[in-house]
């Protein structure tokens, strides 16, 4: 499998611009792309962090029918632990931060982060349709695990807590479940 990662953290594109993109992209040989999507498109779960420049579902939806036919499977990607700054900027997400000064990281120890992410995740699969991907990020969390609440845990137990109630449904679903590796790299050890 060849993925084409499209990463709309620090990118803005117009529509007709990634439309144009997609022929290009399974031209080079690519049959997948990982749809980082962050707060291009408008949902549900998280109005409050849309652009102006950001895409309706419908908009999108279009995009994934005119990918999907020219081969290419989408992969959505969804940050679950660290690069979550387009949330926590927003004062109604104030509380779901790791550090309260930062907005880079969530608060694993949080039972309203999970349920969050869990109704976002949700609602990506709504949009997205069948897969048999989904990328739940998880990486470069430098402050994750330095909570009061999370710090008095082991912080690899933490985080596979947290990525496995965020996983559970993925696979109920039949959805195979994928996440950067580096914060488990760091721990190797501690690997089961």
């Amino acid at each position: 499998m060849r993925i084409f990662h499209l990463d709309f953290n620090h990118l803005r594109l117009r529509r007709e611009i990634v439309r144009d993109l997609l022929p290009r992209i399974a031209a080079l040989g690519y049959d997948a792309i990982l749809w980082e999507l962050e707060n291009q498109v408008v949902w549900e779960t998280c109005p409050e962090c849309a652009t102006p420049e950001s895409w309706s579902k419908a908009e999108f939806a279009e995009l994934l029918v005119e990918s999907r036919a020219l081969g290419l499977e989408p992969i959505p990607l969804l940050q679950t632990i660290g690069h979550g700054e387009y949330v926590m900027a927003h004062p109604r997400y104030h509380a779901f931060r790791e550090h309260p000064d930062f907005s880079d990281c969530y608060c694993t120890s949080n039972p309203a982060v999970r349920a969050f992410l869990i109704r976002w995740i949700d609602e990506y699969q709504e949009l997205f349709g069948p897969l048999r991907y989904f990328h739940l990020g998880g990486d470069e969390a430098y402050r994750f695990g330095s909570c009061p609440a999370c710090a008095a845990r082991d912080r690899m137990a933490l985080y596979a807590e947290h990525m496995g109630a965020l996983v559970a449904g993925l696979v109920a679903a039949g959805v195979r479940p994928g996440f950067w590796c580096d914060m488990i790299l760091a721990h190797p050890q501690e690997l089961d």
